[in-house]
């Protein structure tokens, strides 16, 4: 039989953009190993309050049932998976001592709406 090679990606001119790509995931020529999370950055909100933390994360596509969350009295450490690949870290040591007994998690799905100010 004839053997014909197949390009999953788009073209690229530049040669760091092609070593950006992901392989395809099909046969033997995967191109990297297809477990490994990409570690990323987002837009967060936090703040204490006496004995109570807020964390806000502005992410997309939230995979909760995967997202880790450890709190000690004095340490806050969360690990959130989104989109396809990503996962975003946060690690605080927090200013004062807090009830993790009394603390909870939510995952929370927003959508921000612009409004107009009249004078």
């Amino acid at each position: 039989g004839r053997v014909r090679k197949q390009w999953y990606q788009r073209r690229v001119r530049d040669f760091n953009d092609f070593l950006a790509q992901k392989g395809c995931t099909e046969d033997s020529h995967v191109w990297g190993d297809p477990n490994v999370q990409k570690v990323a950055e987002c837009r967060y909100d936090w703040h204490q309050t006496g004995d109570t933390v807020n964390f806000t994360a502005y992410l997309k596509n939230v995979k909760p049932e995967i997202c880790t969350v450890n709190c000690n009295p004095v340490k806050l450490q969360l690990e959130i998976y989104f989109g396809e690949d990503q996962v975003f870290s946060f690690n605080k040591i927090l200013c004062g001592i807090i009830d993790p007994e009394k603390s909870k998690v939510i995952f929370a799905k927003t959508k921000s709406r612009g409004f107009d100010e009249k004078s």
